[in-house]
């Protein structure tokens, strides 16, 4: 088997290990010493970065590509790639590469290695590798988000699980946790152990496997996609609130209808929390299905709370892959479904009418496993679309307005020097 259809057999077992990845009516289914800008999900503020940052990738290696905040035209097609080694005795960039949920402080781009798992802060007015981390502590830990709260401290989401830690809890080594950072230095400062808020199932042993966070409002919500060590079997989803105050865990929200739950977005004007929700690929097709969907946390409730859910069958019964609900203010969501390993049905996008609860199909992919992940910009109304279609690997863009169907405005090819499909888009 090639190692582009091992890597896509595993996005697809893991759901996000490997690759990558709000209305009324309930419905049942600068400088590097800036402070972090402020959380509206990354994507909700006004603006919410300086620019759009896109991981390009064939699974081997990676290159970073910029794009232009307003216009979403590319400013530098080859920012870094893996050919380029940061100063000193650090590593170039792997092929699994990914972005944090928001920007960091002072704006800076950080690329998050996963297959060395290490953390590489870049200048992105040179693309001049800064300075690196590594957050493995001597084993495969997996970084699959940082969340700064401040230019001297910040949290990594270790998704991996050290079966052999030292006995000595300074090593900061057993995984499935929040390690604790300073990006300045950089150097790691602590943890938060969550292992012990993972979901178990009868007969399996669930790792917590902290996926992606936000920080809201001066609180921390953390996703965890409570999958096993081998990614067939999975509990319930299940958020978290940490105060990075105390660096402890204050709140728990279970999703019961949902398993591997992933990515989150958050709505300012409605103060909800969204996050999608995959199902397990082990534990078969039909149940993958009816385990997947998009989850709606109220975070102005004390405690927070679940308050609407809505299932697969708002897509047609695919799987959901990503999924943003922050556009007309929360009322409007655009999400991705899985396609099939025998590409029919492919990747899908599709726009929902959250308040509705409605869904239509705006785009079918070339191929499943195409479609990376959506980015919304409420400044200028546009929704960025990582297409890694093999023949014309393109970011597509749509635009949407109050009463308006989304449609597709353009395409751009982010990486024309280098070739490789876009993967992931993010705010910097």
């Amino acid at each position: 088997m090639s190692r582009l259809a091992s890597l896509l057999i595993c996005s697809l077992v893991c759901l996000g290990a490997c690759h990558d990845k709000h209305g009324a009516a309930p419905n049942t289914d600068a400088g590097p010493d800036a402070p972090p800008p402020p959380s509206d999900g990354g994507e909700g503020i006004e603006p919410p970065g300086i620019g759009l940052v896109v991981v390009n990738s064939d699974f081997v290696s990676t290159s970073i590509s910029l794009l232009d905040r307003t216009t979403g035209q590319v400013t530098n097609g080859n920012c870094i790639n893996s050919a380029t080694r940061p100063p000193g005795n650090t590593l170039a960039l792997s092929g699994d590469v990914v972005l944090p949920s928001q920007p960091q402080p002072g704006n800076l781009i950080l690329a998050l290695d996963r297959t060395n798992s290490a953390l590489t802060w870049i200048d992105p007015s040179t693309c001049t590798p800064l300075r690196q981390l590594d957050v493995s502590t001597g084993f495969f830990s997996n970084p699959h988000d940082v969340i700064a709260v401040s230019p001297t401290k910040a949290y990594v989401l270790r998704y991996e699980r050290n079966e052999t830690p030292t006995p000595d809890p300074n090593d900061h080594d057993e995984g499935d946790d929040l390690l604790i950072i300073d990006p300045s230095v950089p150097a790691i400062t602590g943890r938060i152990d969550l292992s012990s808020y993972a979901v178990q199932v009868t007969g399996t042993n669930i790792q917590a496997r902290p996926d992606r966070g936000l920080q809201i409002n001066g609180k921390l919500f953390v996703v965890l996609s409570n999958l096993s060590a081998d990614f067939q079997v999975g509990g319930n989803g299940r958020l978290l609130v940490i105060d990075p105050a105390t660096d402890r865990v204050t709140d728990m929200i279970d999703l019961p209808e949902f398993k591997n739950c992933t990515g989150l977005t958050y709505a300012e004007r409605t103060k909800i929390l969204s996050t999608a929700c995959s199902g397990v690929f082990g534990e078969g097709a039909a149940a993958m299905v009816a385990a997947s969907g998009i989850a709606y946390v109220d975070t102005s409730a004390s405690p927070p709370a679940e308050v609407r859910h809505q299932s697969a069958a708002l897509f047609g019964g695919r799987a959901v892959a990503d999924f943003s609900g922050i556009a007309l203010g929360g009322t409007l969501g655009f999400g991705i479904t899985f396609g099939e390993f025998s590409g029919k049905p492919k990747d899908q996008l599709w726009a929902v009418d959250v308040i509705a609860g409605t869904a239509t199909k705006l785009a079918d992919s070339s191929d499943s496993f195409t479609f990376g992940n959506v980015l919304v910009d409420r400044t200028q109304e546009h929704v960025y679309l990582t297409d890694a279609n093999a023949a014309e690997p393109r970011v597509q863009i749509y635009g949407y307005a109050s009463g308006v169907a989304p449609m597709h405005l353009t395409s751009v090819n982010a990486n024309p020097a280098v070739g490789l499909p876009p993967r992931q888009i993010a705010w910097y």
